[in-house]
């Protein structure tokens, strides 16, 4: 993360919010996170069928853990698939994608439709 300014403002709009931060962060760095979260929301709510603002959110929160954890916990896995990705992707950009979000959303679809939700 690259400081540019001190608490420099930024407006966000983001899943029907719309807000503004204050970032020691550029501009570019603060849309690119945002941007990877809209695709791991659009993923979520296109696999799971969720149009929920809210769930989809959680369910981004518990993938981004997910993947945190997985990172500290075994960093070259993470960096084997990430190279891989890479790889096999249009222009090469690395996917942030954690290792196993499809088996994690068919449990929690499970899980979610036993409980009627």
């Amino acid at each position: 993360m690259s400081s540019i300014s001190s608490n420099h403002p930024m407006h966000i709009e983001i899943l029907g919010q719309s807000f503004t931060i204050k970032t020691d962060d550029s501009p570019e760095y603060i849309e690119s996170l945002v941007e990877d979260l809209k695709q791991r929301y659009a993923r979520i709510s296109a696999r799971m069928s969720v149009a929920d603002p809210l769930r989809v959110a959680i369910l981004a929160g518990i993938f981004l853990l997910d993947d945190l954890r997985k990172t500290e916990s075994h960093p070259m896995s993470f960096k084997s698939k990430a190279a891989k990705d890479k790889a096999s992707q249009p222009g090469g950009q690395l996917l942030s994608e954690d290792f196993d979000e499809d088996q994690i959303l068919a449990k929690l679809d499970k899980k979610l439709g036993e409980l009627g939700l």
